[in-house]
């Protein structure tokens, strides 16, 4: 899931209306301008509210190609994750996650604590980064996408993530190669009659 934003910007409204959006729904836009939305459901409810929701629905995709912007990952983006993994699987999730500041929010406490127990979040030990999988993809997502590339737009390095993510998503054996190593090394840990696997 991607860290991004949503809001109107002066260029985003000219970016609209040169798309093809009709020039009273950019008027009825405006009072957006330099409001930020730190999720995309929280965007489309606004628009809902500004719109109505035929046009919101006639306009949806033009509207979210300009007004979507790069931001940090955050308690409600997190959120929006949790609820897609849930509505992915059936039964109970237990999802493993890192240190980062938001996986400790009251929004997201308050979020699995309404789960009733189908959501089990586990954190790994702070300064772990051999316990924990994702590490090394991010080490092969960084040597063939970033590292040591020329990117003219902040559209252009995004396009070259996705593409190896994409990559990962259409050949497991990338990701499988990846955690071999770690996976091996996981098996050989034994607590009393339990092996703890880790993938």
């Amino acid at each position: 899931m991607e860290s991004l934003h949503y809001g109107l910007k002066p260029k985003s409204l000219r970016d609209l209306k040169h798309a093809g959006l009709p020039s009273e729904l950019c008027e009825r836009l405006r009072p957006l301008k330099a409001k930020t939305f730190k999720t995309r459901s929280a965007f489309l409810k606004q628009l809902q509210a500004t719109l109505g929701p035929a046009e919101t629905a006639r306009y949806r995709s033009l509207i979210l190609k300009h007004t979507e912007v790069a931001g940090r990952f955050n308690k409600e983006g997190y959120v929006e994750f949790l609820k897609q993994v849930l509505k992915r699987f059936q039964g109970n999730v237990i999802l493993i996650e890192d240190g980062a500041p938001y996986h400790q929010a009251s929004l997201v406490k308050e979020f699995v604590e309404s789960t009733e127990g189908r959501l089990t979040l586990e954190r790994l030990p702070a300064f772990s980064p051999d316990f924990n999988p994702i590490e090394k993809l991010w080490k092969n997502t960084k040597r063939d996408a970033t590292h040591l590339k020329y990117f003219e737009t902040f559209e252009a390095l995004r396009e070259s993530v996705c593409k190896a993510f994409k990559k990962y998503l259409r050949e497991a054996s990338y990701i499988i190669r990846v955690m071999k190593k770690l996976r091996q090394e996981a098996n050989k840990l034994l607590l009393g009659n339990k092996v703890i696997l880790v993938c």
